[in-house]
């Protein structure tokens, strides 16, 4: 039997914000799409997965819905809320990928769009202590302990964070947060049919960020830690994935 297929979805930014030449020790296209089949296509196959990916702001064609068992949405240099043909390709298709009931997990800005476009009421707003970068600890709710996401993790639950917005939860939106952190509210988030989001980068690795530093300043890299566990968190992803 063939294996399943997940699906990553690069969109990181278009050329006047993400300069690939940065990113070339990662892989030799500097691709995000391309490093992160790299970096985790091994697990995928795993767990009879083969990992496919494309980049939707660099013209790639999505897949049809139907032909896809799981989905990562990666994160974005650009404000999810902004008027882009892209940003409205990837929509749609998750509109037609959600009425699959197919797992997803959306990292940084896809835990955005997935919270702002999916969930009525949401806020995406500026973070009061501005930007954060840096490797940080998350507190499980409730509901996070005893959540297959996190089966296996309780004690330091490191994650690499880069982000300058963040989503203030509706108290009746239709979700369930599964982790926090002192200054923001919804950092993990389970949205029904096995679709999750989180606001860290658990796909990242410590040279993500040393490339990113290239271009922003705001970076600094001592506050990122060599450790952290995001692979065991997308590896819990996978395992759900598999049981769907």
């Amino acid at each position: 039997m063939s294996n399943r297929k997940l699906l990553f979805i690069s969109m990181l930014g278009e050329s006047s914000l993400y300069n690939v030449d940065d990113y070339k020790a990662l892989c030799p296209t500097g691709l995000e799409k391309d490093w992160i089949r790299d970096w985790h296509a091994d697990l995928a196959n795993r767990y009879q997965f083969d990992m496919v990916s494309v980049d939707i702001v660099r013209g790639d064609t999505l897949p049809s819905p139907s032909g896809i068992s799981s989905v990562i949405l990666g994160g974005t240099i650009h404000l999810v809320l902004e008027d882009k043909s892209w940003l409205r390709t990837v929509l749609a298709w998750l509109i037609e990928y959600r009425k699959l009931h197919r797992p997803l997990f959306g990292i940084c800005g896809g835990h955005q769009m997935i919270a702002i476009k999916f969930c009525q009421g949401n806020e995406l707003i500026k973070r009061e202590n501005g930007p954060t970068f840096g490797t940080y600890e998350v507190q499980l709710t409730e509901a996070g302990k005893s959540a297959s996401l996190f089966h296996g993790m309780r004690d330091r639950l490191n994650f690499h964070f880069a982000n300058s917005y963040h989503i203030i939860p509706h108290p009746q939106a239709d979700m369930t947060i599964l982790a926090t952190t002192n200054d923001s509210p919804a950092v993990v988030v389970d949205y029904g049919y096995h679709w999750y989001g989180s606001q860290f980068h658990p796909e990242s690795r410590i040279e993500t960020w040393q490339c990113n530093a290239k271009q922003d300043s705001l970076i600094d890299m001592r506050q990122y830690k060599f450790e952290h566990v995001g692979v065991q968190l997308l590896e819990n992803f996978i395992k759900i994935s598999r049981g769907v």
